[in-house]
């Protein structure tokens, strides 16, 4: 037997503190993972970039100094787009000091 799902109403690609964290603490030599997720239906396509350099968000990642500073995560879909940008603080692992 068959049973109807309703389908989920439209719409655009929306990121919040939630599902896009605007300051992310990550640790020199761990492998991190830049967290940002996009919701709306249908599913938007979320880039992410740090200084013009694409670096895609949910995979994990070697960090080093470089790392630190901001990425601006942008998500599309056909009923809009949603920009959000994160700050990455990197810490020594070995001693004080941080980098953002």
């Amino acid at each position: 037997f068959f049973v109807p799902i309703p389908a989920l109403p439209a719409a655009g690609p929306r990121m919040d503190d939630g599902s896009c964290p605007p300051s992310q603490n990550w640790t020199e030599g761990q492998d991190e993972t830049l967290r940002c997720w996009a919701r709306g239906n249908p599913p938007p396509r979320l880039e992410c970039a740090k200084d013009g350099e694409p670096f895609p968000a949910g995979v994990p990642h070697p960090v080093t100094r470089t790392h630190a500073g901001t990425y601006r995560c942008r998500a599309t879909n056909p009923l809009g787009t949603a920009v959000r940008n994160v700050t990455v603080w990197v810490h020594c692992e070995w001693g004080r000091g941080s980098w953002g």
